[in-house]
């Protein structure tokens, strides 16, 4: 069962990040990746612009980045859903620098979020449902806009311990 989540895993947050590199690629997304992007938009799209340009100055090894933001993710009240999405969600950011900058490729990236979810976190991803359940959570409608409001405030928020990315997600809170 861990191998089949590892695998799980690795291939919806590559094929989610190979998107995040080519977004106008026709190459259609699966049902999972779809929904993954549809979680993503909806949790950073009010604050983009203002998140990418953070993301912009960033100049460290994107691996090491991406595991600094997700071990103060789980000093800040573990992990949740809304939590996972925003950390792939930065995952995402950091692929795009791709050509800009020293930018992590989306396997290089890919093998550090699987590592964090899918092993170092693999009793909270099964608890929760493993992707299956990611994905109910994520299709269901929210009743409340200020349930929805905290989970993302949260979610943001727990990247808050990281320099620049964590001064644009605390910045795209408000």
């Amino acid at each position: 069962m861990s191998e089949q989540l590892e695998e799980e895993t690795r291939a919806l947050l590559e094929e989610y990040l190979q998107h995040c590199v080519s977004p106008h690629d026709e190459t259609a997304l699966s049902p999972a990746a779809q929904t993954l992007l549809r979680a993503v938009n909806e949790l950073m799209e009010p604050s983009r612009s203002l998140i990418e340009s953070r993301c912009d100055r960033i100049t460290a090894n994107p691996a090491i980045v991406l595991r600094t933001v997700a071990a103060q993710m789980l000093l800040d009240g573990g992990l949740n859903c809304g939590r996972a999405v925003a950390l792939i969600c930065f995952a995402g950011f950091l692929t795009q620098q791709r050509g800009k900058r020293r930018a992590g490729t989306p396997e290089e990236l890919t093998e550090v979020l699987t590592h964090f979810l899918a092993v170092e976190h693999r009793d909270w991803l099964q608890s929760s449902g493993g992707w299956d359940g990611f994905f109910k959570n994520f299709s269901k409608k929210r009743t409340q806009r200020a349930q929805e409001n905290s989970t993302i405030s949260n979610a943001l928020m727990a990247a808050a311990g990281f320099g620049l990315a964590g001064l644009a997600f605390i910045l795209s809170v408000r």
